[in-house]
């Protein structure tokens, strides 16, 4: 259900928004008009705007931010309100009505929409190899996540193109590829997302060799791992499954063991980078050090 209420939300929030600057300005800037765009432009310019123009791969959990700039548009409008002696006018109840529809949106989707309310996953365990993963090239030829086996392998698995927060993380990930490359890492960005979206991906982030880009058809390797999203796509996203997967980062190590997991609960909040490439600079620290004293 709440995957179909995410974009009316992002929608009538913005439309809200940018009608209560419009009236702020058309009746010579009206307080109440200034507490209902606090109320609801917020939310959807983070999402639209400021996650594109600033690459944000993660927020915080709570958005305190937003929600203080909410909970202050309403206390401006019913402390208006107030000072009117409650609202007599037609366009005071418009004002009134949209910011309870702002203030109740922000705390949807900061506490309902935003968790996954995940179960961690039983396959993805410290020290220990993943179940065999089933997956597709982008020319179709597939192949199993055995085959992985020699190289320290980074896996990351996105939702979808649509997701913002999901290609600002591959974006920040592929900045770093020079780095893993030196550490020796192969990286493979998996989606269900189907071939023809992950070419136009693949086209965009215009890749190195040691990154690839799979298909999870009909999600068999998220299912494996249990990490599936089942009907998790916003509604109206047109070329896109309805199923999608949970964000989860996993790194390997030359063996396939399991080296490091990430499972957020929250689409928003990601691991940076940094969190996790460490570990297998660490990895190869240890080898350097084996191979000089076998020497």
């Amino acid at each position: 259900m709440k995957t179909k209420m995410i974009l009316p939300f992002i929608l009538l929030n913005m439309l809200s928004g940018v009608g209560s600057a419009f009236m702020f300005w058309w009746t010579n800037f009206d307080l109440i008009w200034a507490g209902v765009f606090l109320t609801t432009f917020p939310t959807p310019f983070l999402l639209m705007v400021l996650s594109q123009v600033f690459g944000l791969a993660r927020t915080s959990k709570r958005l305190p931010v937003i929600q203080l700039l909410s909970i202050g548009g309403a206390a401006l409008v019913g402390y208006t309100l107030y000072e009117r002696q409650g609202p007599s006018e037609l366009f005071e109840m418009i004002a009134a009505g949209l910011t309870v529809f702002g203030v109740l949106g922000v705390q949807w989707f900061v506490w309902i929409f935003s968790p996954y309310n995940r179960k961690k996953s039983a396959a993805i365990v410290k020290g220990q190899a993943l179940p065999t993963l089933p997956l597709t090239r982008l020319d179709g030829s597939e192949i199993t996540s055995a085959e992985f086996a020699g190289s320290k392998t980074l896996l990351v698995f996105f939702r979808a193109n649509w997701c913002p927060f999901c290609m600002n993380q591959l974006k920040e990930v592929a900045a770093r590829a020079e780095r893993l490359r030196n550490a020796g890492v192969q990286v493979k960005f998996i989606s269900n997302q189907g071939v023809e979206n992950s070419q136009k991906l693949a086209n965009q982030l215009k890749l190195p060799n040691h990154f690839e880009i799979f298909q999870d058809e009909d999600l068999r390797a998220a299912k494996t791992l249990g990490i599936e999203d089942i009907g998790g796509s916003p509604s109206g996203m047109p070329g896109y499954p309805a199923d999608t997967v949970m964000a989860t980062v996993v790194a390997l190590d030359a063996n396939g063991n399991v080296i490091f997991g990430d499972e957020t609960d929250n689409y928003r909040v990601r691991p940076h980078p940094d969190t996790f490439l460490h570990v297998f600079e660490r990895d190869a620290d240890v080898v350097a050090i084996d191979q000089r004293l076998a020497a």
